[in-house]
């Protein structure tokens, strides 16, 4: 669905005089870059996310679905910054794609003000300005599209027709887009200092929160066959004789269970066992009771994923807020990536294991606590074992994951 925000929008061109954020590299006697909107065009995919709907394979796609993907609401949703009408400024421009406005708000309000001096991030807010600053509200902006929520439905049609299977990390994502302002001692006093592993855990946490809230609206079933979105798409996609069934992935479910795409909740429980273990045993237990749901049918999985949803938002949230990770606990979580039992082979959680194991490694480096060299280039060996899901090797995979755990330090 399209940006129904009323805040006049007013393209990217509004920001790009050089003597905003359209200088070509770092202004350094400035705290802000103000090579922003230079970076964006030259370095950020996101700038050609509109673009990218008139290629061939995107045009297929919508033949295949009987849309028009340079037009259709459901497309332009996320390929572009995309407000109602009304709310389209003279300089705004659909082509500009997914530009500053879809991540900083309409900027009707916070343009002219948002530079002055003394103005409070409270302020900005105030103007209509999203705060991107706070990973919370970062992760859930980006997994409305990297993931899909209410307003933007990522369905199994899409996937079908040939759209790229969605994949998605905080941390890893951004800095992979990439980030436009300095982590230095200035940022961190203003907004708060980078904590990689705050971000992992923070976007492990919003994806769980929209799978559950898929679940709990009833969005897994459509008819006769389910939104299989919301399930696990390797559990279906693969050779017959691949080898990776495993009754421990879903513990309580009947054999041939389809599991669900739980990789996040799965992550969640992990970090739980390391800084809460009473409540690792709550989210495990609401995680198999979700699990056994599937035998019992819609409703029963319903209740299952608004149990857990409650736990989540009530008893998860603020301790997920409120606690850092220490050297020890950092390394406490490594070693569970890559010992946990029951969800090693799943391609999926693999995937996103990888994207963990670098995260976590880069958050022990902030804080003075190297990881070995060996265990580094395990963790790069680990990621080409998952890279390619649709070759996903049980057997190599195991293998890579062993050699990782064999080259952490221990304790």
């Amino acid at each position: 669905m399209p940006n129904t925000a009323q805040d006049l929008h007013q393209g990217v061109a509004s920001c790009a005089s050089s003597l905003c954020h359209g200088a070509t590299k770092p202004l350094g006697e400035h705290p802000i870059r103000q090579d922003e909107y230079f970076v964006w065009q030259r370095q950020d995919s996101h700038a050609r996310a509109y673009q990218t709907l008139y290629s061939p394979a995107s045009r297929k796609i919508g033949q295949a679905l009987g849309i028009n993907a340079e037009t259709a609401p459901a497309c332009l949703s996320c390929h572009s910054d995309a407000p109602i009408a009304s709310a389209r400024g003279a300089r705004y421009q659909l082509s500009d794609g997914i530009g500053c406005e879809n991540c900083h708000g309409g900027s009707e309000r916070w343009l002219a003000e948002h530079a002055r001096p003394g103005i409070t991030l409270e302020q900005k807010v105030a103007l209509g300005m999203k705060p991107t600053w706070q990973r919370e509200t970062r992760a859930a902006l980006c997994l409305s599209c990297h993931q899909g929520d209410a307003q933007r439905s990522i369905t199994h049609a899409m996937m079908a027709a040939g759209h790229p299977r969605l994949v998605f990390e905080l941390d890893t994502f951004t800095a992979l887009e990439p980030p436009h302002h300095n982590r230095d001692a200035d940022y961190a006093a203003r907004k708060g200092a980078y904590q990689p592993a705050r971000d992992w855990i923070t976007g492990q946490t919003q994806a769980a929160e929209l799978h559950l809230q898929a679940l709990a609206d009833g969005r897994f079933m459509k008819g006769l066959m389910p939104e299989w979105t919301e399930f696990d798409c390797t559990a279906c996609h693969h050779s017959m004789d691949a080898g990776r069934w495993q009754p421990e992935r879903m513990p309580g479910a009947e054999p041939g269970a389809v599991p669900f795409a739980d990789a996040p909740q799965q992550l969640l429980g992990l970090w739980l066992t390391v800084m809460a273990p009473p409540e690792a045993l709550a989210w495990l237990e609401g995680q198999r009771r979700l699990h056994v749901a599937q035998g019992q049918g819609v409703d029963a999985v319903r209740a299952a994923a608004q149990q857990q949803l409650v736990l989540l938002r009530t008893g998860l949230r603020p301790l997920i807020a409120g606690e850092s990770m220490n050297p020890a606990q950092l390394r406490g979580l490594l070693r569970a990536l890559v010992t946990d039992g029951p969800h090693r082979q799943a391609p999926l959680s693999g995937e996103q294991r990888a994207m963990a194991l670098t995260v976590i490694s880069d958050a022990l480096h902030l804080q003075g606590a190297s990881v070995p060299l060996a265990a580094r280039r395990a963790i790069e060996s680990y990621y080409k074992a998952v890279r390619k899901i649709d070759r996903f090797d049980v057997k190599e995979h195991a293998r890579a994951l062993d050699a990782v755990a064999r080259t952490l330090p221990a304790g």
